[in-house]
């Protein structure tokens, strides 16, 4: 209707722009009076704001809600009322953090520590219970901590008082070694136990390790098959195929296959190994005959009893032994202080000694005619002393003494580990022995040089 009730003639004229017109109130009806449309404008940024606050409204709604009604799933737990509810050691909005103790009794299986990073100041501990002196193997598929601050605890036994076999913290990937290996660790007391501590700072992905009870190491890869023991029937090994060796069958006895036909052949009659033709040397008959490179061999070491595996240490090669005496290892039970090894039939060795110095490690070792001399070093104790004793082991009565040096020019003695020992003979036919720098509980890091004459002290 125009003004004054007057009928509209012609076509409907559409609204102006940048115009919303609203629905009559009276219906459909054109009576005159205060029955007309009313109106607003709403411009393109108008519009805008509007789905703005549309958009906010459904994503404040949204996520009102519970965990379960997002994801659809617990990691660690199950969904009730639309809430997680986490399984014992498991926190977290999705169940997604260990935080507590665990038990694994089935004889294979795997422990994380969550499907993310890890949270800040996490404590986790699973206890793996096999039976009594089965072997329990850990494979590391995947561990990223802080290093030096997140660290994971591996228990012998049962308990924090079973024997500490490994402590791990940073990264750790496959070594190689011949093939591409994940690293394992192995307890034989048929249980472990596993702690890891996490700190109130940085934190990364955490770990992913498979555990299995009875099994062979790390299934034999692939170059052998697991068998049982004979002499300990709850107990297997891998037996490698003829080209393969070492524990898990992870170490070729001809890398490359010697680089036959043109280099050389794999001998498998003898201690199978390359055998080079006459212009090629090295391991895998890889270099040419002269070459200015070196090379690293891995001897054929026989299996022995008492553990060898440390740190710190030193060694000296007196004709067909190298001695190693001391180190740092986690577990003392069966930690031997001296040991040598035949260079000629590749067999470890023990001394039969009756008495000697404490345990320890960071020392400095020097050969002169058929003794060794052994200085400082910090002594495996509670205390954890760095100590300046002097120790002289005769190599051919394997026997310890203990001496007191005479102080040449420098006028102290200083307790250090971390040093290097030498012995020269002097113009003069002396026989002094030089110690070079090393670390001081007293004074740390020292620039010093200390100087002995040791002709006295045979």
């Amino acid at each position: 209707m125009e003004p004054g009730g007057r009928a509209r003639t012609g076509p409907p004229q559409p609204a102006a722009p940048g115009l919303w017109r609203a629905r009559p109130a009276g219906g459909g009806g054109g009576g005159g009076g205060g029955g007309g449309a009313s109106s607003w404008p709403l411009d393109g940024n108008s519009w805008l704001l509007c789905y703005g606050f549309l958009y906010l409204a459904l994503y404040a709604q949204v996520s009102q809600s519970k965990p379960c009604e997002r994801t659809g799933s617990c990691f660690s737990g199950r969904c009730v009322n639309s809430t997680c509810l986490c399984d014992p050691g498991w926190v977290g909005d999705q169940c997604q953090h260990c935080q507590g103790r665990f038990k694994l009794t089935e004889p294979s299986g795997y422990l994380t520590d969550g499907p993310i990073n890890y949270k800040y100041k996490t404590k986790c501990t699973w206890l793996i219970e096999g039976y009594p002196n089965a072997v329990l193997r850990l494979r590391f598929n995947h561990f990223a901590t802080e290093c030096s601050w997140d660290h994971m605890y591996v228990y012998d036994g049962d308990s924090i008082y079973a024997p500490l076999i490994a402590v791990l913290s940073g990264l750790i990937v496959p070594e190689i070694r011949g093939n591409e290996t994940v690293p394992e660790v192995v307890t034989t007391s048929g249980y472990a136990l596993l702690h890891f501590f996490s700190d109130a700072a940085y934190n990364l992905t955490g770990f992913n390790i498979f555990y299995s009870i009875n099994s062979c190491p790390n299934n034999c890869s692939g170059h052998g098959k697991c068998t049982t023991s004979i002499s300990v029937p709850s107990q297997v090994y891998c037996e490698c195929d003829k080209y393969w060796k070492g524990e898990a069958c992870d170490i070729p006895y001809c890398k490359a296959n010697c680089g036959s036909p043109d280099h050389g052949y794999c001998d498998l009659t003898g201690e199978k190994l390359c055998v080079c033709n006459d212009s090629w040397q090295g391991p895998d008959c890889s270099l040419n005959v002269p070459s200015t490179e070196s090379y690293w061999i891995l001897p054929n070491v026989k299996p022995f009893s008492p553990s060898v595996g440390r740190a710190s240490h030193k060694a000296v090669l007196y004709g067909k032994f190298m001695w190693v005496i001391g180190g740092y290892t986690f577990n003392y039970s069966s930690f031997q202080m001296v040991l040598n090894y035949n260079l000629e039939s590749s067999i470890w060795n023990v001394g039969t000694l009756s008495r000697g110095p404490l345990q320890r490690y960071g020392h400095s070792l020097a050969l002169y005619q058929e003794n060794i001399f052994m200085y400082g070093g910090r002594i495996e104790t509670n205390d954890g002393n760095v100590t300046d004793e002097l120790w002289v082991f005769n190599i051919h009565s394997q026997s310890w003494s203990t001496k007191t040096p005479t102080v040449l020019g420098h006028g102290q003695q200083y307790a250090v580990e971390g040093h290097s020992a030498h012995i020269m003979e002097l113009d003069s036919r002396d026989v002094v022995m030089i110690i070079i720098f090393g670390y001081s509980a007293i004074y740390g890091y020292t620039s010093s040089i200390q100087e002995y004459h040791i002709c006295e002290l045979l």
